[in-house]
């Protein structure tokens, strides 16, 4: 087995700590969860809203792992990663946006794959916690790594980019995500643009070329004195979509042109061939409740995009549905609340109503407490289901969306 760390490595790592168990002194692994800690790993334990690590040091000596003794568990997960990253020559990849992060990172892996082996976070391995642990995964055998950032403040980005230390920035999009949190949009760009400040000279950041806030990004690239590549569909762009062409993407809409234009540029940069490109594009797999099709027996399509909503997500999923030919069809848009928008919450599901209205969407269900008046928002789940059983018929396209906290995979779950 590979060695990650010896303890004296630790010891330099993180001033005070120490180590408690007996075994050996050589770290193969690293563990958060005392209930799949084996012998011989670091369990490190943190702290969080529902819990406290520490009260689980027992339980993981039982299982003979060692044992991380240190004030901050986290501080300390966070500066092995980086430390452990440094060792690591290789193309790093920073992927963040307020739209598409997640499609984007797997997209740019995809294809990376079909040249380089690829390590890359899984579903939401993309915070504080998420992204140290990803890199701790890092082996020689690796060589390149895809890395998404999610936040909810300013200096989170920042926070895990001084651990990712990216070689290449990619930022979708700015758009409402997060106004609870941030009050404005300038504000968001002012969060995103964090990804670019441990950029060096000759490394490279990624930037949509038709983001309404394009010039702030591109100045903040420009005082790293790093190179750019941007991408877009409307603007001149160094990355177009003539560069799709011959390529079938396995997902629609518009947004996802945008997605795949970002993961071109990467791959550009890197110098892969056009035919890896197209290789790695085509056999993108998206992660899970995002755009998922499902065809029931009696071709009732339902589509699957629970995984989170913002507004600018919420349109493109209209869009999308709308933009799907069938004959004798009804289209029925499922739609929970959009959360963390602040005080723009009850305009923006204001604006999803009248775009419904105006994609000519069959039948809108609402689900939650942020829907105007003008359309009936149910605030239980059950009944919400037990309507949508008795309302569909063979034929209906379904579209189910909402904020991550709305769990709107429990309709889908329901009505497979």
């Amino acid at each position: 087995m590979r060695e990650m760390f010896t303890i004296k490595e630790i010891m330099k790592v993180i001033a005070g700590a120490r180590v408690m168990g007996q075994g050996s002194r050589r770290i193969r692994q690293i563990s958060i969860d005392s209930r799949t800690v084996k012998p011989g790993e670091l369990f490190i334990p943190i702290k969080g809203p529902k819990f406290d690590g520490r009260k689980f040091i027992p339980a993981a000596l039982k299982k003979g792992a060692l044992i991380l003794d240190v004030k901050d568990g986290l501080k300390a997960l966070q500066a092995l990663a980086a430390y452990h990253r440094s060792k690591f020559k290789i193309p790093v990849i920073g992927v963040t946006g307020s739209v598409g992060k997640t499609t984007t990172k797997d997209m740019i892996a995809s294809v990376l794959s079909q040249a380089l082996p690829t390590l890359k976070n899984e579903e939401n391995y993309n915070n504080e916690v998420g992204v140290p642990l990803t890199l701790l995964k890092l082996t020689k055998k690796h060589k390149a790594v895809v890395i998404e950032m999610a936040m909810q403040g300013l200096g989170e980005i920042e926070l895990l980019a001084k651990i990712v230390r990216p070689t290449i920035a990619v930022v979708t999009n700015i758009g409402e995500s997060h106004l609870e949190f941030l009050k404005t949009t300038k504000n968001i760009a002012k969060a995103k643009s964090e990804i670019f400040q441990y950029l060096r000279k000759g490394d490279y950041a990624v930037i949509n070329q038709d983001d309404e806030y394009f010039e702030h990004l591109n100045s903040k690239v420009k005082s790293q004195k790093s190179k750019i590549m941007t991408f877009g569909i409307i603007e001149k762009a160094d990355i177009t979509p003539k560069e799709l062409k011959g390529i079938e993407l396995p997902i629609p809409g518009e947004h996802n042109i945008y997605n795949a234009l970002a993961a071109v540029a990467v791959a550009k940069i890197l110098k892969l061939k056009k035919e890896q490109i197209k290789r790695g594009l085509e056999k993108f797999k998206p992660s899970s409740k995002r755009m998922e099709v499902i065809n029931r027996k009696d071709r009732v399509k339902i589509i699957n995009d629970t995984y989170n909503a913002s507004p600018q997500s919420m349109r493109a999923a209209l869009r999308l549905m709308e933009a799907i030919g069938c004959d004798n069809c009804r289209k029925i848009a499922v739609l929970g609340d959009m959360l963390e928008l602040g005080k723009t919450a009850k305009a923006a599901h204001q604006k999803i109503v009248r775009l419904a209205k105006e994609l000519k969407v069959d039948k809108v269900f609402a689900f939650g407490q942020l829907w105007p008046k003008n359309i009936t928002a149910e605030k239980s789940k059950k009944v919400l289901i037990k309507k949508l059983k008795k309302f569909i018929r063979p034929r209906d396209i379904i579209l189910v969306k909402g904020s991550r906290g709305m769990r709107m995979e429990e309709v889908v779950d329901a009505l497979r």
